[in-house]
This record gives C-alpha cells, sequence and structure tokens, in this order.
C-alpha cells in the first residue's frame, strides 16, 4: 500500500483538510526547529508553542509557581522582555533543564498551529532528520513535510530539509523498488528532493569513510544555506555561528512531538 509524501512550500498553500489523518512535520530550520530540538534535547519538561507575543506573556502569568522561560524572535532577534530569542546557543542544558519554555517565532510557531487537522504533529531539523525519517518509515501514513518560509516567502533551507528527508526515504532506490513504491511525491516532494541532491548531496560526494563523508555533507549543507535568504538574514544580524550549528546533521535522536490535549511539545 502507497501512501502521499508531500511537501508544502508555504503553510498558505495547504488545502482545506490535506492534513486530515496524516503525518506533519513543521520545517524551520534557521531556526525556530533547530531550537526547539535543542531545547528539549537539553531538558526542558517541554516547549509551548504561542502565536502571539501577549499570549507568551499571558501564560507565564497564569503559571507563577512553574519555572518559565520566555522565547522567541521577531525580525529575527530576541522579543524585549524575553529571556532568550531564537538561537539555539542559548538553549544550554544549564539554562533550559527541568523548565518550562514558552516560545513565539515570526514563522515555525505558526506553522504549527496552521497544521492542526493532521493526526500528528512532528517538528524536524538536519539535527533530528534521521529520527524523522525512520519515524515516517515506521508510521507508514500520508505524510506532509510543511515548510514554514519566511514571513509568507518560500525559503531555501527548508525546503533543502525537506528534500533530505525525502532522500532519507527513497535514496537510490529504482521507481520499481519497494521503498519507492510506498511513496506517492507531488510536485514539490521531487522538487525538493532534487535540490538537495544538487546543492548537498552530490556536491558532497568523496571518500568512503562515513566520518569524513559526513563531515563534508554538513559542510556542504553549511555553505548551501548561507547562501539562502534565511542565511543571508542571519548573517546579516551577526548569527552566522547559527548556521554552523544548524547544519549538523543527526546530532539528536529526540523528536518532539505536540500534545494535541495540553497544546505543547514533549521529546517523544
Amino acid at each position: 500500500m502507497s501512501h502521499q509524501l508531500h511537501v508544502h512550500l508555504l503553510p498558505s498553500l495547504i488545502e482545506a483538510d490535506a492534513l486530515n489523518g496524516g503525518t506533519a512535520v513543521i520545517i524551520d530550520i534557521l531556526r525556530a526547529s533547530s531550537t526547539m530540538i535543542t531545547a528539549l534535547h537539553n531538558g526542558a519538561n517541554r516547549v509551548i508553542p504561542c502565536g502571539t507575543i501577549d499570549e507568551a506573556f499571558r501564560l507565564r502569568e497564569q503559571s507563577p509557581n512553574e519555572s518559565i522561560i520566555l522565547g522567541g524572535e521577531r525580525g529575527g532577534v530576541r522579543i524585549q522582555g524575553f529571556d532568550f530569542g531564537n538561537s539555539p546557543a542559548e538553549y544550554s542544558t544549564a539554562a533550559v533543564a527541568g523548565r518550562t519554555v514558552v516560545f513565539t517565532t515570526t514563522n515555525g510557531t505558526k506553522a504549527i498551529l496552521k497544521a492542526s487537522p493532521a493526526a500528528t504533529i512532528l517538528i524536524g531539523a538536519f539535527l533530528n532528520r534521521a529520527v524523522i525519517a525512520d519515524r515516517l518509515l515506521q508510521e507508514q501514513r500520508d505524510t506532509h513535510l510543511i515548510c514554514a518560509g519566511a514571513d509568507g516567502t518560500v525559503t531555501g533551507e527548508d525546503v533543502l530539509f525537506a528534500g533530505a528527508v525525502v532522500d532519507d526515504l527513497i535514496g537510490n532506490n529504482s521507481p520499481e523498488s519497494d521503498v519507492s513504491r510506498r511513496w506517492v511525491l507531488n510536485d514539490s516532494a521531487v522538487m525538493a528532493w532534487s535540490l538537495w541532491r544538487k546543492k548537498v548531496a552530490d556536491v558532497a560526494q568523496g571518500g568512503t569513510d562515513p566520518a569524513d563523508q559526513h563531515c563534508a555533507v554538513c559542510a556542504r549543507l553549511a555553505l548551501a544555506m548561507r547562501d539562502t535568504q534565511g542565511g543571508r538574514n542571519l548573517v546579516s544580524l551577526g548569527y552566522d555561528s547559527d548556521i554552523r550549528l544548524c547544519s549538523q546533521l543527526d546530532q539528536f535522536r529526540i523528536i518532539p512531538k505536540l500534545d494535541r490535549q495540553q497544546n505543547y511539545l514533549t521529546a517523544d
């Protein structure tokens, strides 16, 4: 039995009811997805995604006895009155272990809210790419890779990640293989896959040592992401080091999953 494997280049391009019963993977590589994954890996109890700044402040006020961190950005910059911005480097074990992160960003958290019709909502980034792909293979259901974009504009770094997941799921298998027959790709998935191969995977082909190959892919990925609009924006804001952090492949074995009843993310 085959399943749909769809890439959505922007949340606004998702048709009504398209996500029903499927698995949605939210992608905001620079930097919301990467930051939420890092926070949960480093011991945060949960991450509560918020659509607005006022909602974030209100949640903290409503839980005076809970250890809450406010994190997020507008225009790439930490919000006034918040504890942290949107850099993975800020969410260290010392900063977040045992605490709740209330989080709002310009694009990523809004994409989470847009995906509400899906049966399962996960957060993906290069940091947890391998475990995301493993999970999607195990679930064997219609899958939607949702690129958050930036202010309604398609972003290359999100599309690269979507293509990397397609590559992990199908890879070098022929169209007639059992793996390929599991998935029916939409045109955006094919385009994302092609972009990943052209910009990163094929260019990074080299030696046979797996460690060397992994380093080559990470290095090529960082270069490719610096050449996207999102990457250029971060460089202009002085966050070039975050591009390197967000380019590290398969560092963590956790998947943030949205608790539909409580509206928070925990490590799955």
